[in-house]
């Protein structure tokens, strides 16, 4: 009985409430506080207007979480739930470039990662963000969804866009091929697990949804940066071009002059820095030569090999700063990944001291927490434990995090490391 009641006064709570307004993405108020802090005076705020000029830029170019859209691509994309077409929508105006933007997202893609969780007859799945991603990630792709907190490291920050674990060098973004094998198979010893049930049109539609993500929050950041070069004009006149919008035949119409307008004042980062630096053509991987013939644990001159792999990693390599003289991840401990970094170097920050980003946190900023190394003697790794994975690792570094890159060691060196590193849990000690 009390359950029958319980859903009657649901039932009637939802009815008349009306419908939940839809869902928006989250502004960058971390980015945003930092910018404040590094360019005005102490005490001193931007104008609140900027926010709302840098929420309709975005908004127009790149769409809601219901109704994503992508610069340069106009296309119709039907969605279809449960009980067949459920609407009809429309992706920006098409403008002239002179590269592909298919190469980067597809909008047929998006519609399918993006909006409510729901399914057609067919057995199609859309939804797939807030279905399995948007409780860690969120929904903006900020990190800060609803079980963030709790899980250690914390989830990945799409907005930055780096990511740690691809086959790509530093500073360049992941491949598909990259960010497809982190969804397929998880990162071990964290809380992202491995999505194999997903379809490979599910995993496809969730990477250019990530990308997606990602360049829509590098454009956000660097809107933000401009702010202080604004001196208080505006970012782009929205309001005159309304008004001179305003007997506009259609909406479209006039959505397509807003976002021409957006791109003659702010467009060109997009065109000419952030969009190349997506594009198939512009991720090369890193290439790793044929392994010597001792990398295999059978022959007699892998002892041989790891020999030398334990003397780099003591001397000329310096492995042992982070990892520690015993390869326990005891050594340099006091080490903040990028996305800390982000706000924590801003002025007066003192990581040591809470009061000093009191107001980081309140903006949205998880606590910061040291960066570990890896404890080397546990054969969990995060980025992939073969031979190849682990020779970039020790070649390229690691994105947004203190682990460098090695340009002085040589092909034949990388590979003693990772023969070093792949047998430092069968040690006595690891024993």
């Amino acid at each position: 009985m009390m359950t029958r009641l319980y859903c009657v006064g649901l039932f009637l709570l939802v009815a008349g409430c009306g419908r939940l307004p839809p869902p928006e993405f989250r502004f960058n108020e971390v980015e945003w506080l930092k910018q404040q802090k590094v360019h005005l005076p102490d005490g001193e705020q931007f104008p609140l207007s900027y926010r709302q000029e840098v929420g309709t830029v975005l908004t127009t170019l790149f769409g809601t979480p219901n109704e994503p859209r992508f610069p340069f691509l106009k296309a119709e994309i039907h969605h279809w739930g449960t009980s067949g077409a459920i609407g009809a929508f429309h992706a920006p105006h098409a403008l002239e470039s002179d590269r592909n933007p298919m190469e980067v997202v597809s909008l047929a893609q998006l519609y399918r990662a993006a909006g409510p969780v729901s399914s057609n007859r067919q057995g199609t799945s859309f939804g797939l963000y807030r279905a399995n991603c948007a409780h860690c990630h969120g929904l903006t792709g900020d990190g800060a969804g609803a079980t963030a907190t709790a899980v250690q490291p914390y989830p990945r920050d799409f907005r930055l866009g780096k990511f740690k674990f691809k086959s790509t060098p530093l500073r360049s973004p992941p491949t598909d091929a990259d960010l497809t094998r982190v969804i397929r198979e998880g990162i071990p010893g964290t809380a992202m697990p491995s999505f194999r049930a997903l379809s490979d049109e599910d995993v496809a539609a969730l990477v250019d949804y990530v990308k997606y993500l990602a360049i829509r929050g590098e454009f956000e950041r660097r809107l933000l940066a401009e702010l202080a070069d604004l001196d208080g004009q505006p970012l782009i006149n929205l309001a005159t071009l309304r008004e001179q919008k305003t007997d506009s035949a259609s909406s479209g119409s006039m959505d397509n002059e807003l976002e021409e307008q957006i791109f003659l004042v702010v467009g060109e980062w997009l065109r000419d820095e952030i969009l190349p630096r997506w594009t198939n053509r512009d991720r090369r991987v890193i290439e790793v030569p044929p392994p010597p013939d001792s990398m295999d644990a059978t022959t007699v001159e892998h002892a041989a090999l790891v020999a030398q792999g334990r003397q780099l990693f003591y001397g000329k390599a310096n492995c042992l700063q982070c990892h520690g003289d015993t390869g326990l991840g005891d050594g340099q401990q006091d080490n903040y990944d990028d996305w800390t970094n982000e706000w924590l170097k801003s002025p007066g920050v003192d990581p040591l001291n809470r009061q000093t980003f009191r107001d980081f946190l309140a903006a949205g900023a998880l606590f910061p927490r040291q960066i570990r190394p890896r404890n080397l003697h546990v054969p969990v790794y995060r980025g992939g434990g073969d031979d190849a994975t682990l020779f970039r690792r020790i070649a390229a570094g690691i994105e947004g995090t203190p682990m460098p890159s090695s340009p002085t060691l040589s092909s034949e060196e990388i590979w003693a490391l990772v023969a070093y590193v792949l047998a430092l849990p069968y040690e006595k000690q690891s024993r």
